[in-house]
Formats: structure tokens, C-alpha cells, sequence
């Protein structure tokens, strides 16, 4: 019910821009509302801030990449990281395990996949976004939603209503457990990320694993820097650069020898990942969860980030069809969540495979079913 005494903006008239909320100023609200806007909605983007943080590499990986070129970005993206070839992972004592191609899914113009950090893609989707017409709301975060207009409620101020609301706002906040009803997701790892300089003979992804568990990812994200990220089995203490050269160290060459190459003062950050899906549905109404808020995906093989913008690739297309915002809702949950279920039971199994090492582990077996899960567009 409506409060007494309060005006509730109504939303677009049949025929006119529908009104888009996008709730959630990381990687899929971004996108979500850049695609929306090209699609011809009147977007709002609410949010706190914007995220990125110049310490946190992203893995653009092929299917990754391949949507950022259909947002109209790919140029951009390549542009600001580094492209690489392929992955390969090294074993407890530097001798090679495997290494894979990334395929060229975005097309003949562009590499098969690269590195970024989380600052630079951030900013160009919030420059691509403003250019589209997307009115960003920062520092006006969102409290709750009701299913019903739907409205979005602030903690001061009349309720917002809108034709559709794209929930962002990430695996583990409140908007997500008090509007789906779900339990908060727990951390799936807690990975120390930074920047180091790049060797010269590093161009590709690479993976590694130590006896005793942790976990390293490495990728050039610029011809001078790599982004590095460790999850550890052992307390860590403060955080800083020389913690963070303690924890390479760990590895075999390659990866050990990067610790030379993080500076004294280099920011060092942790990233706690969750990972789980949200249960069925994802949609009530005209209310849409996507990116990590539907599908909390776990860092290996790069698919969390690739599946945020898959949506917002479908929510895009769906939007430039007829249809009620309610439909639309629906129509891209009915399309997304069969892909999602498959990408989320490989990259779950490689997850725990890397954690806990089985007699029948193969990882490079996992990465080609998940190319062949990925290998035709969203």
C-alpha cells in the first residue's frame, strides 16, 4: 500500500522509453545499464559508487570478451589492457600441466581474450554508459523494492517507481535476502590481489597450485603490470606489498619470480568470493536479479565476470523487443538460467577440484566443456 500523504513517480506510458532501474554500481550494473540504454530505455543506474578498484585484475575471457564487443566496448577494453593468447598451469614444481588457447569468439578483429583491472573496466563502461544517456545516481543507494509498480524505496526520500528493476548489487547484500528471500551466500575464498611488473616473457594467463592448497591467477593487464591474486590456507596478517611477495614466493617460477616485481607501497587488497545460485526465480514481476546477485560464480576460468555481461548482452536484446517489463523479466531468466546452470556446475567442480585434488581431477577436461558450453553467444 501506498503511504498517505506520498507522491510515487509513475512510470512511461504505453508507447513511450520504458523507465529502467538499474540497482548495483559494479561490473553487471554497469553493463546492464549501458545495454539498456542502447536498447532505448530511460535508464537510472543507483548505487553508492561506483566499483573498481585499480588493485583487482579481470580475466576477459573469450565469451567475456565476445560481450563486451556486442555492448559496443570491445575497442575500448582492448585498448586498456593487454590481450594474451592463451592459459596455462604449472604444477607443484613449475613443470607444465597444461595450457589452453583462448578461442577468438569475439571475431577475426579482436584477441581471444585479455587482462584489465577492475578500475579501467569500470570506467569504460560508466563512459560508455553517460554517453548512452545513463543517469548515474551515486551515493543514493536503494533500501528495498516492492514487487508491486515496481518502487524502489530510499532511506530518504518518496519511492521511485520504475517499468523494470535490475537488481546488481552482488552476491551478499541486504537487498538481495530481504527481496528473494535468500539466505546471504558464504565466502568461497579470500584471495590477496595486487599488481606487479610484468616480465617481459609474460604475454599469457597463468594458473597455479602449491602443495599445501593456495592458489595463484596471473594475468598481464598492461605492457608494464600484472595483475596478481593468492588464496592462502594460512592467516594473513596485515596486508601490504611485502605480505604480498611473502605469498608468491610460494609458487614456482614463473609466479614466484614476480614477487621482485611488486613495488614497496603497492596496494594490496582482499576479495572475498562467494559462490552459489540464487534459487528459482530470479524474477517477481518486473524485478530482474542478474550478474552476481542470480549466479555467484567462483573466480576460476574467469566466468563470473563473463556471465554478469552475458546478461546484460540478453537484457539488451530482450528490451528491443515488445513485450511487458514483466515478460522481459521472465523471457531472460527462461534463457539464461539453463546456460548459467552449466557454467556454474563446471567452474563449482573446478573450484573444489582445486581446493581438494581427486584421483580423477582434470581441469583442462572442465575448461574444454566449458568452451563448448560457451562457444555460441548468449
Amino acid at each position: 500500500m501506498r503511504s498517505k500523504g506520498k507522491r510515487v513517480a509513475k512510470p512511461a506510458a504505453s508507447g513511450s522509453k520504458r523507465n529502467v532501474a538499474v540497482i548495483g554500481g559494479g561490473l553487471a550494473g554497469l553493463a546492464c545499464a549501458l545495454a539498456a540504454a542502447r536498447a532505448g530505455a530511460s535508464v537510472q543506474l543507483f548505487a553508492l559508487r561506483v566499483a573498481g578498484d585499480p588493485a583487482v585484475h579481470v580475466d576477459v575471457v573469450p565469451n567475456m570478451l565476445r560481450g563486451l564487443v556486442q555492448l559496443g566496448v570491445g575497442d575500448a577494453c582492448v585498448r586498456a589492457g593487454f590481450p594474451y593468447r592463451r592459459t596455462s598451469a604449472i604444477g607443484q614444481r613449475g613443470t607444465p600441466l597444461y595450457s589452453l588457447d583462448a578461442a577468438r569468439l569475439a571475431g577475426p578483429r579482436y584477441p581471444g581474450a585479455l587482462g584489465i583491472t577492475s578500475a579501467q573496466l569500470h570506467a569504460v563502461l560508466k563512459a560508455a554508459g553517460a554517453e548512452a544517456g545513463v543517469v548515474m545516481r551515486l551515493g543514493e543507494p536503494v533500501v528495498d523494492v516492492d514487487v508491486e509498480g515496481p518502487r524502489l524505496r530510499f532511506a530518504r526520500g518518496e519511492p521511485l517507481r520504475v517499468d523494470l528493476a535490475v537488481l546488481a548489487c552482488g552476491a551478499r547484500g541486504g537487498l538481495r535476502e530481504r527481496f528473494f528471500g535468500a539466505d546471504a551466500l558464504p565466502a568461497e575464498a579470500e584471495w590477496s590481489c595486487g599488481l606487479a611488473g610484468r616480465p617481459l616473457a609474460l604475454d599469457d594467463a597463468l594458473q597455479a597450485t602449491t602443495a599445501a592448497g593456495d592458489r595463484a591467477h596471473v594475468v598481464p593487464v598492461s605492457g608494464s603490470l600484472a595483475g596478481v591474486r593468492v588464496a592462502s590456507r594460512q592467516a594473513i596478517g596485515a596486508l601490504d606489498a611485502q605480505a604480498l611477495r611473502a605469498l608468491l614466493a610460494r609458487f614456482p617460477a614463473p609466479i614466484a619470480a614476480l614477487a621482485a616485481h611488486v613495488e614497496e607501497g603497492a596496494p594490496v587488497v582482499r576479495q572475498q568470493l562467494a559462490s552459489g545460485l540464487l534459487p528459482q526465480p530470479w524474477a517477481r514481476g518486473a524485478v530482474l536479479a542478474v550478474g552476481d546477485c542470480a549466479h555467484a560464480l567462483p573466480a576460476v576460468f574467469g566466468q563470473a565476470g563473463a556471465q554478469a555481461i552475458e546478461d546484460a548482452v540478453v537484457l539488451g536484446e530482450l528490451l528491443r523487443q515488445e513485450g511487458t517489463p514483466a515478460a522481459i523479466a521472465q523471457r531472460l531468466v527462461a534463457r539464461r538460467f539453463p546456460r548459467v546452470q552449466q557454467v556454474a556446475a563446471i567452474a563449482m567442480q573446478a573450484a573444489r577440484w582445486q581446493a581438494a585434488p581427486e584421483g580423477d581431477t582434470d581441469l583442462l577436461q572442465l575448461a574444454r566443456s566449458l568452451d563448448a558450453v560457451v562457444h555460441e553467444p548468449a
